[in-house]
């Protein structure tokens, strides 16, 4: 597992404490540390340019020639022949200029920049693309920035693409479900250095009433807590730039807004949840049931599994839609003309997650959570997190309903609405408002 230092500061001050003796500091204490990388090292010669003109290229149709304004202590205007359809004339862009070296990202190895001749035109640099920056798979397009983007800046100094990054040996915290998200080791840091643990989520006044759905949980043992929540006004578009970059330094994939503040909770909250576009749902009801003897579901990996009666099923009437506690199942999942969500957040058995990723072969960081037996009052804390990202990040997402929980819990706001100073021999948990 890793663990992203620029992410743990949205929870703790860590201000003035070397990485290497967080590192240490945390293995007598806490968790063996495996290991710490620098995550965007060598992008220190990257340099912010403005496209001033973009020309079609006279021998190459899918290449454009631009004149990039890298400032004048970077020697003023560069022609730059780039090939990603998305540049265009007015953008702010990253550039890497001849004679630096763009460090090995995506399987490849470092490459160093020259000056050269692209089908008979002089190129004096490169504009990068996420993939090039390590950043993600993003290959398509040059990564543009915000129009106010200083011209000539470092790009390190204008963007979030550096970061510290601890690698935990798993094995340490398999006794600790508390410590399988940046919240729980922000709390044993706020203990070890006597600093303010900031509130993880604050409770969001959810309707009383609005969009619903009948929630059946067959097997109350295997399903201790569902809660779920319909939310629309949601665009399923590209997640922020330094969302992005904080899921990338942990190694997770960004994929879509929605989907990726799943995984973000998950990876603050040690929390899995699972979004659903909400027409797969329709009118219900949930049903959480084990399986027939020899149901089968094809996961969102595109593989067919085969089920016993073992396995634990999340269900819009008798149709199962997710393998509980693991996996979606393919069909489910959000896309680019997803405008509702059904949210799930959901506590599960340990036991009964940990025999079908087994007996599957099948291991998400969903299961790896749940398999350590997270605590059920985080599902309803999760919620309220996510739906706060959600609404920062897209202002025209909305709750459409009430929480559902037919469970029951009452002390899960009660844990949101908790915020204090953590000390040694204290490590209660409390939530904060996201915050960049």
């Amino acid at each position: 597992m890793k663990l992203s230092l620029r992410w743990l500061q949205r929870h703790v001050d860590l201000s003035g404490i070397e990485p290497k003796q967080i590192l240490a500091d945390l293995t007598m204490s806490t968790a063996e540390i495996e290991g710490l990388e620098r995550f965007g090292d060598g992008l220190e010669c990257l340099v912010v340019g403005h496209v001033r003109t973009r020309e079609k290229h006279p021998d190459a149709d899918k290449l454009s020639v631009c004149q990039v304004d890298l400032g004048h202590e970077h020697g003023g205007v560069a022609q730059i022949v780039c090939g990603a359809p998305n540049v265009a004339a007015g953008q702010r862009v990253v550039v890497i200029r001849p004679g630096d070296t763009l460090p090995a990202s995506g399987g490849k190895g470092a490459l160093k920049i020259k000056v050269g001749k692209i089908r008979g035109v002089e190129s004096h640099g490169m504009i990068c693309s996420e993939a090039e920056l390590g950043i993600s798979e993003d290959s398509d397009g040059i990564l543009t920035l915000p129009a106010d983007t200083p011209i000539g800046a470092r790009f390190i100094d204008v963007a979030p693409v550096q970061d510290w990054v601890l690698e935990i040996d798993n094995k340490s915290v398999n006794h600790r479900p508390d410590l399988w998200g940046h919240y729980g080791f922000a709390r044993e840091l706020a203990a070890i250095y006597g600093r303010e643990l900031r509130p993880a989520a604050l409770p969001l006044d959810l309707p009383a009433d609005g969009r619903k759905v009948a929630i059946e949980i067959a097997d109350a043992a295997a399903c201790p807590r569902y809660c779920g929540l319909f939310v629309d006004g949601v665009t399923a578009g590209k997640s922020p730039f330094e969302l992005r970059c904080l899921l990338a330094a942990v190694g997770q994939r960004a994929i879509n807004l929605p989907v990726d503040l799943t995984n973000f909770v998950m990876l603050d909250l040690g929390q899995p949840m699972h979004a659903f576009d909400a027409r797969h749902v329709g009118d219900g009801p949930i049903v959480v049931r084990r399986a027939k003897a020899r149901e089968k579901l094809t996961t969102l990996d595109g593989q067919e599994r085969k089920l016993t009666e073992q396995d634990l099923l999340i269900c819009c009437g008798d149709k199962p839609e997710a393998l509980a506690g693991v996996m979606g199942g393919e069909g489910t999942m959000v896309d680019a003309g997803t405008t509702a969500l059904f949210l799930e957040s959901a506590n599960f058995q340990a036991a009964t997650i940990r025999r079908t990723s087994m007996r599957l072969g099948l291991r998400t960081d969903a299961s790896a959570r749940f398999e350590k037996a997270q605590d059920p009052a985080n599902a309803e804390l999760a919620v309220h997190h996510f739906l706060q990202l959600l609404q920062h990040y897209c202002p025209t997402a909305v709750a459409a309903g009430p929480l559902l929980d037919p469970a029951g819990f009452s002390y899960a706001r009660s844990r949101c609405c908790c915020a204090g100073r953590a000390s040694r021999r204290s490590s209660a948990s409390s939530s904060r408002t996201s915050r960049w």
